[in-house]
Parts: C-alpha cells; sequence; structure tokens
C-alpha cells in the first residue's frame, strides 16, 4: 500500500513538471533552451549517478545500443579522415530535443586498421566552438580533457594490428552561476559541436 501511494505521489509530482515546463515553454518561447535546461535538471537529478569519471570500459547506452565506432585505414604517409557530428554519438537517455546539452554525455570509438608494423597518429580539428564545460577522456586513462586536440599526445604511437580507442564524454551541467550562466550562453549558440578526426600513417 505505501509502494502504491509513493508511485502515485512521484506520478503526480513528474505531471506537475510537465505542465509547468509547457507552460514555461509557451509563455517564454526567447527563453527555450533555459527552461529545457531547468526541466533537464529536475528530471535527472534524481537518476545520474555522482561519480567523477565517465562510462565504464564495457558500458553501452541504456537501450543496448554500442557506440558509433569510426574505422580508419592506417598506411604509410597516408592520410584518412571522417568528420564527426557529436549528437551522433549521444547517449539517448540523456538527449535534449535531439542536441547536445548541459547534462548529455556519449561514447565513440576509433577503429585503426593496419596489416603492417606501421606509427600512426590520431589528430583532431573542430569545426566549431565546443562548449566550455563539455569535456573528454580516453578509456583507461584518468585524465579528462577541456580540447580534443589536447589528446593527441596520448593518441600516437607503433602498432601491428588493429588498435581500437574509446573515447567518452560528457557535458558537465554546473551548479554555481557563472557556470551556469555559461552552459546557457554555450547552449544557446550551439545545437551541435563537429569536428574531424585524422589518422596519420608514418
Amino acid at each position: 500500500m505505501k509502494k502504491r501511494k509513493r508511485k502515485t505521489f512521484l506520478l503526480v509530482i513528474l505531471i506537475i513538471m510537465i505542465v509547468i515546463f509547457l507552460f514555461l515553454n509557451q509563455k517564454y518561447p526567447n527563453d527555450k533552451f533555459q527552461e529545457e535546461l531547468i526541466f533537464f535538471k529536475w528530471f535527472s537529478s534524481g537518476r545520474r549517478e555522482k561519480k567523477n569519471t565517465l562510462l565504464s570500459k564495457n558500458q553501452k547506452n541504456q537501450n543496448h545500443q554500442p557506440y558509433p565506432s569510426y574505422r580508419f585505414e592506417v598506411s604509410y604517409k597516408n592520410i584518412d579522415f571522417k568528420d564527426i557530428y557529436l549528437v551522433d554519438t549521444i547517449n539517448q537517455n540523456t538527449q535534449v530535443r535531439e542536441k547536445i546539452a548541459p547534462g548529455t554525455e556519449g561514447t565513440f570509438e576509433i577503429v585503426l586498421q593496419t596489416n603492417q608494423k606501421i606509427n600512426y597518429q590520431i589528430k583532431f580539428k573542430s569545426q566549431n566552438d565546443k562548449p566550455q564545460n563539455l569535456n573528454f577522456q580516453i578509456e583507461g586513462k584518468d585524465r579528462k580533457y577541456t580540447k580534443l586536440e589536447d589528446m593527441e599526445e596520448e593518441l600516437k604511437g607503433e602498432m601491428t594490428n588493429n588498435k581500437r580507442i574509446i573515447i567518452h564524454w560528457r557535458w558537465e551541467y554546473q551548479t554555481n552561476k557563472i557556470e551556469d550562466i555559461q552552459d546557457t550562453k554555450d547552449g544557446q549558440k550551439i545545437k551541435q559541436y563537429n569536428f574531424t578526426i585524422s589518422a596519420i600513417g608514418e
């Protein structure tokens, strides 16, 4: 009986939140992103795990769909590159209206393919401004990177067969006022973050 009452109470609260969100969305269309951000924080704060690292080694998104895998042929004095749209790598359970936003996260995999002993480099080039509080982490490494390009020193060396590199990312939503303002500014001017990955054989 207590469980049923609790479920009913939570359902009523959720419905009230949705009604408030829809009301604000109609009344203040120019503040659309800010309302989405507030709603997302309310809705997800009770579900999100408080942890310092990003997704664990074998974790997929909660819909049991694998993260995207981008394959590159590595050969001597050759460059293979691909344009990446970060929203394509998003964990669907954190997505807000088909765009990246504070609180969203995701994973993608880089697969280097070769049949010879060769040196390789991975290079990144941003196509537009990255949200300030969006960071990256190479699976198996503790360090978080605020810029894709800063990971390049970790992503080079020698390989003799195929190599897999998994990258996790998260746009942390902040609770202090200054960073919250920054999130709002970034969210208003960007729905997508695009970049190019290049695999260079040497």
